[in-house]
This record gives structure tokens, sequence and C-alpha cells, in this order.
């Protein structure tokens, strides 16, 4: 299973909305969230089954800015629990009795609106424990090595998120690729560069039966690259065969 993540700064430009269509070609993913969608609910309305999606829950834009969507296919069953201008909520019931929780994240560009978002991250831990997935544009940084360039980090902001991750047992899953998500797009010296989108996940993954593994997908389309999410079941043969290298591997050495 898959899942893709997205900042896209506008889909009513063409260029965006072609690139998203042959990223979706290539990765098919089950699940979809895009934030700043720059849409209104009437232009969403045909969206979801254009990208190739049987489902789509729209928040529309206010003003020139904004706007979320969470766009699933028919492989799983996903309850809609909540949404707002800055998250959407749902539980995931899939194959073999496995429920799980996704919550997409759009948090405030503006620095004093940020302890919003993070009262809304605890009240949602609140609610459910099932294992949860929560991703998106979090517009903050956990450490000062998820930035370079531009002017020195508020401590203070990237404390008080690092908090919330913590105190819910939330885990940051990382990523593979570059290590950045998002770009000022200039040249150096004036280039800043964040990882402002990430997947976290909670603990109850480290004792599932599957396997996470986050990616980052590069796009000029925009200031954020997509991030995507492999759900991968664990199996003996994929043990096994791990194993089974490193004893070839040592083998090899020997001779």
């Amino acid at each position: 299973m898959k899942i893709i993540s997205w900042n896209v700064q506008g889909l009513v430009n063409i260029r965006t909305f072609l690139t998203l269509k042959d990223i979706l070609r290539e990765h098919k993913p089950q699940i979809l969230f895009v934030c700043e969608t720059k849409m209104k609910l009437v232009q969403m309305k045909n969206m979801g089954k254009t990208l190739g999606f049987e489902n789509c829950l729209k928040v529309g834009r206010i003003g020139m800015g904004d706007g979320l969507a969470l766009l699933w296919n028919d492989e799983i069953d996903v309850n809609m629990v909540s949404y707002s201008n800055h998250q959407i909520d749902a539980v995931i019931y899939g194959v073999k009795g496995n429920t799980w929780r996704c919550t997409g994240i759009y948090d405030h560009l503006e620095s004093r609106q940020k302890w919003h978002t993070w009262m809304l991250l605890r009240r949602l831990a609140s609610l459910f424990n099932y294992p949860w997935l929560c991703f998106g544009d979090f517009n903050e940084i956990l450490n000062l090595n998820e930035k370079v360039g531009g002017n020195d980090q508020n401590l203070n902001m990237m404390a008080d998120f690092r908090e919330v991750v913590n105190d819910y047992n939330l885990v940051d899953l990382g990523c593979k690729g570059y290590p950045f998500t998002w770009s000022n797009k200039r040249y150096r010296p004036y280039l800043i560069e964040e990882s402002l989108d990430r997947f976290l996940g909670s603990k109850d993954w480290e004792q599932s039966s599957y396997k996470l593994t986050v990616t980052n997908l590069n796009s000029w389309c925009s200031d954020h690259n997509l991030i995507m999410l492999g759900k991968q079941e664990k199996t003996r043969f994929n043990w096994h065969q791990k194993k089974s290298c490193q004893r070839l591997h040592m083998k090899n050495a020997k001779e």
C-alpha cells in the first residue's frame, strides 16, 4: 500500500496537475493527500475521478489560498472522522481486520498561529487507540539539521513541535532520497532548504506486521516535494531472503 502527500501550491496550474497525474500513474498510491489546492469546491468536484480515485473528501479554499483534499480508491474502506481547513482525519479498515488511522495535516503559515496546530494534534491523539499515521506539511522542523540557509530557526517553535511529537509517542519515519522537502528555489548564497513535510507514526507500528518506508519524490512544480509512504507486510520469506544475503556476503568475503 502507498500514500502520497503533497503541498501542491495550486492544482489550478495545469503543469502541476499533469505532473501529479504522471506521478500517480507511476506509483499507483491507494491514498493521496493534497494541500493548498487553491480550488473552490465546485472546481474540485470532478478532481478525484480525473486523478483516478473513486472517492474524495474536499475542503474548499478560503480567499485565494488553502484548500485540502483526501482521495482514496476502492481497495480500502475509509471512515471519515473529522476535517477542517488544516486537517482531514480518517479511520482505515484494511484487509485481515487491520484497522488504523490516517490524518493529513496542513499547518498554519503564521508563526503566531502554530500553537493551534499543536493543540489540534493533541486533541486528535486522544481520540483513538488505533495505529496512527500523521502526515503532511507541518511547516516546522524537529531538529536544526533539517534546515540549511536563511535566518536562525526559532528554537521555541521547534521545541513546541518536538514536545507534541514526544508527548504522544509519535516517531518521525524519516525519508529516503533528498533530505529536504521544501526549498525557496533560489541559488546560493540565497538558497534555503527545510524538511517541512513528513510522516509521523505511532509506536504501535513498530510492533505491527508492517514495514513503513518514506521516500522523497522531487518536483519542480511546487516549493514542496512529494513524500510517499510504502506500507508493506513483513513476511518470513523476506526475513529469510535477508539472512541468506548476509550469509552469501560473508562467504564471498572469506573467499
